[in-house]
């Protein structure tokens, strides 16, 4: 009987040897395939890099090469704007401008926020504001509904509110002021 429980016993200590090895190598895989923390996708070397500028009262500021990245990304989506205008198309989306600049909505849209003052689509809106003011310049023969819809507008309210924000009156007050001139 004694040979007999001290195979068992061998065979638990074994059993329970590789139960252990088996769930350490478990919790090893599980640790490796967790993902790091998100960080900005900026290599190392160049985050340390850094430009600087002076402002007129003298004070230096001085901002890492993400910041000479996102200043390029806004100068390319005036471009953008001034070249293609596809604030034209009343069904522009951000996501659109972000896939045509090579960029993600979020980045585009915490760009626009910080650097204009205002979300996407209130910045467009002043894009087609502009072209409407442009084209009554050019023919002002056109009706309002006329000037809305060539201008990117796809509501008369949109086009009434946005106007109203950008110019200070609404759209028959400021073509009246301006046939006047």
């Amino acid at each position: 009987m004694s040979n007999f429980m001290i195979i068992l016993l061998v065979t638990s200590a074994v059993i329970l040897t590789a139960c252990v090895c088996l769930l350490g190598l478990l919790l090893s895989r599980r640790r490796l395939q967790t993902k790091p923390a998100f960080q900005y996708p900026v290599p190392a070397e160049e985050a340390t890099k850094g430009t600087s500028r002076t402002l007129e009262d003298g004070e230096v500021v001085v901002y890492n090469i993400a910041e000479k990245k996102a200043g390029e990304l806004m100068e390319r989506f005036k471009a953008l704007m001034v070249e293609k205008k596809p604030y034209l198309n009343c069904r522009l989306s951000i996501e659109a401008v972000a896939v045509n600049l090579g960029t993600n909505k979020s980045t585009l849209s915490k760009l626009i926020n910080d650097r204009f003052g205002m979300n996407f689509r209130q910045l467009i809106n002043s894009y087609r504001v502009k072209e409407a003011i442009d084209l009554y310049s050019s023919d002002n023969g056109l009706t309002m509904d006329e000037l809305r819809a060539a201008s990117g507008f796809n509501s008369v309210s949109t086009f009434t509110s946005s106007f109203f924000r950008f110019t200070g009156c609404t759209p028959a007050e400021y073509f009246k002021k301006a046939t006047n001139r």
